[in-house]
């Protein structure tokens, strides 16, 4: 458990830091997604002012062409072009002036959370250049319990470990639970640490004299006894 618990918090921050950790990657996202919405609104602005700009290069093409007409039905029809022409650039003026406000905006905004996400920023890298000062001796210490791990499983029976492995994944790391002791007048009641289900008396004897592996009869967890009533 401790070797898993070290090797999440390498990949991590220590708790100590959590919090400053959480409001950083929360300001660095919103700066993020603010940069985001500035590119797609720059490219939205960009798009509609190239559509704006080929239609009115198609409207001058259509105006000269009405010089060469020679009915007025194609006179009419030129026209009808240049009308349909003219609302499709009004309609790209409108989407890039809208893109451009969003971008502004987005602009506006950046500006002030990048102004503020300095200070914390600089706090933030101070906090983890002096955690990455720590991980060296935490890196060490996970490869003791690596090495003390693989020694117990060599000492241990292959049916027991592999029971062990298995209450482990079962219950996230958590595969053991002492035996509490709660005083009352007549005798001491004996409950499972995790689920609080009563131990009988019997298997406290088990434990006791012959060091059994007995399970909870309700979480399944292997019971253990702790320093005070191995005796």
């Amino acid at each position: 458990m401790e070797l898993a618990r070290s090797l999440a918090l390498l990949d991590g921050v220590p708790e100590s830091m959590q919090e400053l950790h959480d409001e950083y990657e929360s300001r660095r996202s919103e700066i993020e997604e603010l940069e985001e919405e500035h590119q797609q609104a720059e490219l939205e602005r960009r798009a509609a002012e190239a559509e704006s700009a080929a239609g009115k290069e198609s409207v001058e093409r259509y105006q000269e062409q009405t010089s060469r007409v020679t009915t007025q039905r194609e006179y009419g029809a030129l026209l009808s072009e240049i009308d349909t022409v003219r609302a499709q650039m009004r309609e790209a003026d409108e989407r890039a002036l809208l893109a451009l406000e969003r971008q502004d905006q987005a602009t506006t905004r950046l500006d002030e959370l990048r102004g503020a996400f300095e200070s914390l920023d600089a706090q933030y890298q101070e906090a983890l250049a002096a955690w990455e000062e720590q991980k060296p001796a935490m890196r060490e210490r996970t490869e003791v319990l690596k090495g003390r791990i693989e020694v117990f499983r060599e000492r241990l029976p292959p049916a027991t470990l592999n029971q062990y492995q298995r209450l482990f994944e079962r219950h996230g790391g958590a595969p053991l639970a002492v035996i509490r002791v709660i005083e009352s007048a007549k005798a001491p009641i004996r409950h499972c640490s995790f689920c609080n289900y009563r131990i009988r008396p019997q298997v406290v004897l088990q434990i006791q004299t012959q060091g059994a592996l007995v399970p909870c009869d309700s979480c399944q967890r292997i019971l253990y006894l702790d320093d005070g009533e191995t005796d």
